[in-house]
């Protein structure tokens, strides 16, 4: 947890982990004893078809989870999606027949926050991703979907831009989608602001989008419908995008900068930014819609 200039509290939390109940390598208990030495505030225990449980566990907030999955051929799609804060088990049967769109609305009706996990990974087609009905938020950044646990497809930021571009601004988030544990756990994770550390707190400011994804830097957003400011912990880059391919403005240059900001144009419908420190570490803020 950190204090923002104003005062504010800022949670660090992952979303998307694995454990021996399903696939993953460590057991529950062992894995909370991991994010918790490492400073998270929060956790979902994410286990395929395996909701969890919500629970305090020595200061770190377990929160309930659980990923689905549907599709076996890219050409028809393949979706795994995230379910976070179900207040009871979503009614989803696994079948041939089931559809991306009957796991949202069963996340949903039990009053949960869903989460499209790896689209980069999953080469889910922006056209497709679109016609869903229902997504609360996407990974742009999944750690397991790297090398050297999976190829070069850990970054979805393309996707999304495109997502966005059409008219579909989804907030981001980062997650390691731990299994293995063997360098991909704590790397990816979200700051999250709430005034307490407890189940209620965390779900409505995830619900109301008060987060931002993040490897390390630290980044506060304002927006004031003409210019994006941006203020963060030391960097060697911050960076805005829009749907526009090119902007001689678009990069703010380093080494050591905390401040930027930009000016989108009348052609630009969306508007992020993204921090890159000199490590190479980023953060990501959610994209606006923009109505200049």
């Amino acid at each position: 947890m950190y204090l923002d200039d104003y005062g504010r509290k800022w949670f660090k939390g992952n979303l998307h982990t694995h454990t021996t109940v399903s696939d993953g390598s460590r057991s529950p208990d062992e894995v909370a004893a991991t994010y918790r030495a490492a400073g998270f505030d929060f956790l979902a225990f994410t286990d395929h078809w395996n909701p969890s449980k919500t629970s305090m566990q020595d200061g770190l907030l377990l929160l309930p989870g659980c990923e689905y999955d549907v599709g076996t051929s890219v050409v028809d799609g393949i979706y795994h999606i995230i379910s976070i804060g179900a207040q009871h088990p979503e009614k989803i049967i696994r079948s041939s027949s089931l559809t991306p769109q009957n796991i949202l609305d069963a996340i949903h009706e039990a009053s949960g926050y869903a989460i499209l996990a790896h689209p980069s990974w999953s080469l889910n087609q922006p056209a497709e991703i679109l016609k869903l009905h229902g997504v609360d938020a996407s990974e742009v950044f999944n750690s397991v979907s790297n090398v050297p646990w999976n190829g070069c497809r850990a970054d979805s930021s393309v996707i999304l831009d495109t997502v966005a571009a059409l008219g579909m601004p989804l907030p981001m988030v980062a997650s390691d989608d731990s299994h293995f544990y063997t360098g991909e756990e704590c790397t990816n994770f979200i700051w999250l602001q709430a005034d307490e550390l407890n189940f209620d707190a965390i779900m409505d400011a995830l619900k109301k989008g008060r987060f931002y994804a993040s490897q390390g830097p630290k980044m506060a957003v304002e927006w004031d419908g003409s210019t994006m400011k941006v203020h963060c912990s030391p960097a060697k880059y911050v960076v805005f995008y829009t749907n526009m391919v090119y902007s001689a403005k678009r990069v703010a240059k380093g080494p050591g900068i905390t401040q930027a900001e930009y000016q989108p144009g009348a052609q630009e419908t969306f508007l992020r930014a993204e921090v890159i420190d000199e490590q190479g570490r980023k953060a990501w803020a959610s994209p606006v819609i923009l109505n200049l």
